[in-house]
């Protein structure tokens, strides 16, 4: 298996899902047409990936742009028999949207929208007070460069990129 690709899906999915990751607008007409298959074929693999949850369509905003006064991304060490307890619980609470579950040193990662420091004080003391929580540490995120969801499948090389080459022999 080489490393970055996707077996997964095959080139006609990942050229689907690039396309409505640029655009999820665009119509399957115009998918179908920038590939050169049919429109059902489109909309039918679409359609699958949708379903089996391989793709979601939906928008992308930037919090603070949006003016949340306080995005906050906390780094915390859970003991491994706490861990899916404490997930869910932060799962739950409405100022997350976004819990991980990691291996290292901090197993845990969780990114908080807050209306004040006063709220970012409780939801540290509520929620990462828990026990079986051992340490935490919260940065207030100032700007946001990139958003996690905006990366592009990496796709296969062509086949005949991956054709073995013949052997060079130099002769003296």
């Amino acid at each position: 298996m080489r490393i970055g690709t996707y077996h997964q899906l095959d080139r006609v999915d990942q050229q689907i899902v690039d396309l409505l990751r640029t655009d999820g607008r665009m119509a399957y007409r115009e998918i179908a047409r920038r590939l050169d298959v049919s429109e059902s074929m489109v909309r039918k693999r679409a359609g699958k990936l949708l379903e089996s949850g391989w793709m979601r369509i939906l928008a992308i905003s930037d919090p603070l742009k949006l003016g949340v006064p306080i995005v906050a991304t906390t780094y915390a060490s859970v003991a491994p028999g706490r861990l899916e307890e404490v997930t869910d619980a932060l799962a739950r609470n409405e100022a997350v949207r976004y819990v991980a579950i990691g291996v290292g040193s901090r197993n845990l990662v969780v990114e908080s929208l807050h209306a004040s420091v006063e709220e970012v004080h409780a939801f540290i003391q509520n929620e990462l007070g828990r026990e079986g929580v051992y340490e935490s540490e919260t940065i207030h995120v100032v700007k946001i460069k990139k958003s996690v969801w905006d990366w592009p499948l990496p796709s296969e090389p062509d086949d005949t990129a991956s054709q073995p080459q013949p052997e060079r022999r130099d002769h003296a």
